[in-house]
This record gives C-alpha cells, structure tokens and sequence, in this order.
C-alpha cells in the first residue's frame, strides 16, 4: 500500500547478466516515442467489494480508525491492497496484499498473504463479479533467518502499550505489516515466490507455503526510514518508495526490482524523475543499475513486468484520486540501453484516463477512466490483451466515491497493437 509475472524458470538461485547503467545527465534523456493509444478498449470489467474478508480469520485494524462505513477494528483480515499479481492459466490470480494499513505503526494485526481470485467479467451488461476463492499462503519465517525481532516472535511482547481489544499472539513466526511492506511478486516454476518490498527495501524469498527460505536480501546503499538496521544511521529513501515492481526475464536468470521513487542521491543529482532499475544474480545485486525517466518528478511507479528479454511493461501514475486524477499511464520500456546512456527508453500504450469502452462495460461511461491514487497490478493475457488492477488502500474511498470504500476493480484491456509476448511469461500454473 502507498500512502504513501509472471512463471518463470526460476530455480534456488538467480543467474544473470547485469543491466548495467552510467551516470548520465537529466538533459541526455530520451522520452521515447510518445505514440497515441487511443485504439486500446475495455473488454472486461469485474469488482470485489472492498468489505471481503478472509473466513475465520484474526480480527485487525486495532491501529487504525477506520471509516464513517468501515469502523475499526475490522471483523477479520480484509483481502486487499493488491500489490503483486500472478496470472494463473485458468483465469484465476495470484494477488499479494501489501502490508496492510499504510504503515509500520498501523498493520501489527494485519497478517501478509497472498490469496487467489478469480475474475467473472460480463461482457454484455458490465455487471461483473471477481470472486474470492482462498487464502493460497500467509508468510512466515519458521527458521528464524530474519535477523531482528518479528512482531509475533518479540516485537508485541516489547511494546510499551497496545490498543484495547488486542492481545499479543503466541509466537508463531507469522509475519505482518510490521515486519514487511510487500509490494511486487513473482512466482518461479519449482513454486517459490520473490517478493519486492518497501521497508528495507528488501527482495524476499518464499517456498510455496509461504516459508521464508534465507535471509532478506538488502539493497546496497539504500535504506528507508522503516528499515529494522537503520539504527542511527540516515535513510536515504522515502518510505513507500521500495520495491513498487519487480519483473524477470524469460529465461528466469534476469531478476530486476525496480524503486518506486527517487534516492535522496538521485535527487540532489538533479535526478528527481529518475527510477532505479536494479540488477540481482545469484542472490546478489549488480554495483550497476539502469534509470526510467518519469514525465514528473511527483510520479511514481505503479508495476513493472517483463514482455520479453528486452521489453517490459510500466505503470507510472500520479498522486491523484477521483477527480484530482490526470495521470495513470502504461509505458512499453526498452531494456537494451540502446544509446548507452544509461536510460530506458518508453513508448505509451495505455492512458488508464482515457480507454474506450464502446460496449459499455463498468458503470463509468465511455471512454472508461481509472482514477484510482494506487493502480499496482499489470499483467500479460496474451499478446492482445492485458489485466490491470487497483490497490484499494482499504478502507480508504476517494476513487469512486467520496465516502464509500473503493473496491478491488479488475480491466481488460485489448491493446491496440499486440505486445512482442515471450511464451514463458503467458499465464501458467
């Protein structure tokens, strides 16, 4: 949550090539070929109700207020915050929540999963339904790799105070929004997931049940205020600017996680609207990273998903919501560093603003806008046709509705030229 894809052939071990990236300056950059997507239209549209929650699950939100609709605490842990998401071959997906309420303080109680649903779109009258299915996993450290105190295992028991109403669990090496901000997923062929997240930021990895299989991986030279090593030392990244996406190559041996905003050296660079593309191999991070250029500093990174070897998907959007929404766009990035300066280079697919919707599907009129303040999910159907989905900051409302909660809202979209899609990175499993 910012209030602030794929299969892949992807075993224990990272194998790579870096990406590498010299220092350029702002003026050298290229936008890229700004095309029209004027051709892209809604084909499908499905929502979950932003009140659905896991059957039998913790109560939560004892940190937080909640809403004139939704008052706190809630009755058990909300499926959303769609953060990551996993296209199953199915129809179903994946979807990784973040951790929870916004913040370290605030998401003790909120438990970090991922869960499936299933989208059920109806392409005659917009009326469509996505539909919760399970909790796939919850995620945990069973082995004790995560080298500081974990809410449940310490981090409670320490606590000057709680709010009324909670109690601090047995330990159970469960994990939670205080212990991790998850924010991007990949899912390897022998079942294992990579996680991006915000609080180190940190890339993470999971066996199939969840289970942390080593240690967090830390990013060199950047920390966020939320990182548990800090200690007197200084951040150098906002929080909320970690890990936003994360994509890997079809090969499975290109992993590159991808920052959500700008370090403080970037900025004092004159850098402000530049994203660093990071490199991992072999569980390491490259010394050499590339940079996205953002059309405004005040962007930020929605997702980031690999087409093929050399392109991916980019979600960059705006701090707006509702009516304040101007900007919400899906860019085609070249990889291949081309010019050698260091920059990717963009084309525009998507506008989210501005997506034709000639059958009238949804009940938001055509041409179909998007005007969510997070949209954090991007995925590849096939060569015509993606998925994108919100994150709902639950139980905030702004996108829709100034009072009531925004839903978990699931597009497809037809694209108005087909994507160069690498057949490893279709929806399997």
């Amino acid at each position: 949550m910012t209030l602030g894809p794929r299969t892949l052939a992807l075993a224990t071990a990272l194998a790579v090539t870096a990406l590498g990236a010299p220092a350029t300056t702002a003026s050298a950059i290229p936008h890229g070929s700004e095309v029209d997507p004027g051709g892209a239209v809604l084909s499908a549209w499905s929502v979950l109700p932003a009140t659905t929650y896991v059957p039998g699950s913790e109560r939560s939100g004892h940190w937080t207020s909640g809403s004139a609709v939704v008052p706190a605490p809630y009755v058990g842990q909300p499926v959303q915050g769609f953060s990551g998401t996993h296209a199953l071959a199915d129809g179903a997906f994946l979807v990784l929540s973040d951790n929870g309420f916004g913040a370290k303080a605030n998401s003790a109680d909120f438990l970090l999963a991922v869960h499936r649903i299933t989208p059920e779109p109806d392409d005659v009258d917009g009326s469509g339904e996505t539909t919760y299915d399970r909790t796939a996993l919850t995620f945990s450290d069973p082995r004790s790799l995560i080298p500081w105190t974990t809410w449940r295992d310490g981090g409670c028991a320490a606590a000057d105070v709680v709010p009324a109403g909670y109690s601090c669990p047995e330990p159970d090496r469960l994990l939670t929004g205080w212990d991790f901000d998850p924010e991007s997923l990949q899912v390897a062929d022998d079942g294992t997931l990579w996680v991006g997240e915000e609080f180190g930021p940190y890339v993470l990895h999971f066996d199939a049940r969840g289970r942390l299989l080593e240690a967090p991986l830390p990013t060199p030279g950047v920390r966020s205020p939320s990182n548990p090593t800090l200690g007197a030392g200084m951040p150098n990244l906002p929080n909320s600017k970690g890990y936003e996406g994360m994509s890997i190559s079809p090969n499975g041996q290109v992993l590159h996680p991808m920052l959500e905003g700008a370090t403080d050296e970037d900025k004092a660079a004159g850098l402000a609207d530049a994203l660093r593309i990071y490199t991992v191999r072999k569980g390491e991070f490259d010394d050499r990273f590339l940079r996205y250029r953002m059309e405004s500093p005040a962007h930020a990174l929605g997702d980031f998903i690999q087409v093929n070897n050399h392109e991916a998907l980019v979600i960059e959007r705006d701090n707006g919501q509702g009516p304040t929404a101007a900007f919400k766009r899906i860019y085609l990035v070249d990889l291949r560093d081309t010019d050698r300066d260091g920059w990717v280079s963009k084309t525009l697919v998507v506008d989210l603003m501005d997506v034709a919707n000639p059958g009238g599907l949804s009940p938001y009129g055509d041409p179909f806008t998007f005007p969510f303040f997070t949209i954090e999910d991007v995925e590849i159907l096939d060569a015509d046709t993606i998925a994108v989905m919100n994150d709902n900051n639950f139980p905030a409302a702004g996108g829709r509705s100034t009072t009531q909660p925004d839903q978990n809202e699931y597009l497809e979209i037809t694209l108005s030229e087909p994507l160069r899609v690498d057949h490893r990175l279709m929806p399997r499993g």
